[in-house]
């Protein structure tokens, strides 16, 4: 294999993908939502509107990736190398259709191409149950020691140099307005105007910093596979399932996180079903939700579509969805998690790395050693053993 050649592709690819995280930042009809929920004028004031337009010169990202298509074709690689570059081609084509589509029932089709849908799953008894099951994994939240601003970013960066080096990610206030918490490439970003406990944080450490911050970091050092680097929507299903996973194998996981993850879950099977965002946000307040966190999560559920119900953004799924198909792939293909951490993958991509692992060659810089322990290690394979008994079949 030329690794020159990969090099070059990769690099590319990675030129493809840029602009494209346009979902982190939606755009929202803010005069219909003004109308709807006055209460919320001041955070509403901060959102885009949906009039403005995203950054991107569309057909000129598309010709790029024509161009990059036609030059994969004829390169001296390997054919599964070449899958997985023509799959995230393909994708990044499906955002540029949901860019176009921002708003209207075009962007809800594209989108269950790339997340899928929640309708399937709504009477499936062994997924009901597993929901169900899973409270038993969760630990109580015994912190008393709540911090906010600076005092929450040292806690942060203090926990993150036990596994990370210094000059490889920083901590910063975040800016956006839907998450209290993020991960970019280097850079983990925490609420500076809310109060945390440690136990908050030390969930923000695993799923964040960890897990979307850690496979970043590690695909940045993949000198003969830099394509590892380069976010693709297929990744994400498998990202989003190793965070949940080890959130509850490290102890993380609390019952009001867990009830929080199933909520987001719910919420956009509501909205799937015909429920407006009014119905999605008077449904999470009864369920104790704080008024501005049931408002952010119900914007989250219909980022990019009509307001009045019947479609949602169904990436919002992934988080469960993830998390049982992550549990069942490393049951069946009898795999270990450092092998997750090599930057960011999807589950096929995993599968061909794990058949080609000699050949690719890809380095683990980083991984956390609490999910080494015996203790850690024995939550994980219950876990799986549940998962697997209940989707012998598979998941999805």
């Amino acid at each position: 294999m030329d690794k020159k050649l990969v090099k070059d592709l990769s690099t590319q690819l990675k030129d493809l993908a840029k602009d494209l995280s346009f979902l982190g930042h939606p755009r929202y009809p803010i005069k219909d939502l003004l109308l709807l929920f006055p209460q919320h004028k001041t955070f509403i004031g901060e959102l885009e509107d949906i009039s403005v337009p995203f950054p991107v010169n569309v057909s000129m990202k598309r010709k790029a990736m024509d161009n990059f298509l036609m030059e994969l074709a004829k390169a001296d690689v390997p054919f599964s190398l070449k899958r997985i570059f023509t799959q995230r081609v393909q994708d990044y084509h499906l955002l540029l259709s949901m860019m176009e589509n921002f708003d209207n029932i075009f962007f809800y089709d594209h989108c269950t191409e790339l997340y899928g849908t929640s309708h399937k799953l709504a009477k499936n008894n062994a997924f009901l149950y597993f929901l169900e099951k899973i409270p038993e994994y969760c630990m109580p939240d015994t912190s008393e020691v709540k911090l906010q601003g600076e005092e929450a970013r040292n806690y942060l960066r203090t926990r993150m140099l036990e596994t990370f080096d210094a000059k490889d990610f920083e901590v910063k206030p975040s800016t956006s307005l839907l998450s209290d918490s993020s991960a970019g490439r280097r850079t983990l970003k925490l609420n500076p105007y809310k109060t945390y406990t440690t136990g908050h944080l030390d969930i923000f450490l695993v799923h964040e910093g960890w897990v979307h911050l850690g496979t970043s970091i590690n695909g940045s050092f993949q000198e003969d596979n830099p394509w590892l680097s380069t976010w693709a929507p297929r990744t994400t299903f498998l990202q989003e399932g190793l965070a949940i996973i080890t959130e509850l194998i490290t102890g993380c996981m609390t019952l009001e996180r867990w009830n929080k993850v199933v909520l987001r879950h719910l919420a956009t099977s509501m909205a799937e079903r015909g429920s407006s965002i009014t119905d999605v946000y008077e449904y999470l307040r009864h369920h104790d939700m704080q008024d501005l966190d049931a408002f952010k999560l119900a914007l989250r559920v219909f980022r990019g579509v009509p307001l009045e119900g019947g479609m949602a953004f169904t990436k919002e799924l992934l988080y469960l969805h993830g998390m049982i198909e992550l549990l069942y792939h490393l049951h069946f293909f009898k795999t270990d998690l450092r092998s997750l951490w090599v930057g960011k993958i999807s589950f096929e991509e995993h599968i061909m790395l794990m058949d080609h692992w000699e050949l690719m060659s890809p380095k683990v810089k980083y991984f956390p050693a609490l999910l080494e322990t015996p203790e850690v290690q024995a939550r994980l394979q219950k876990l799986k053993e549940l998962s697997f008994s209940l989707f012998n079949h598979g998941f999805l």
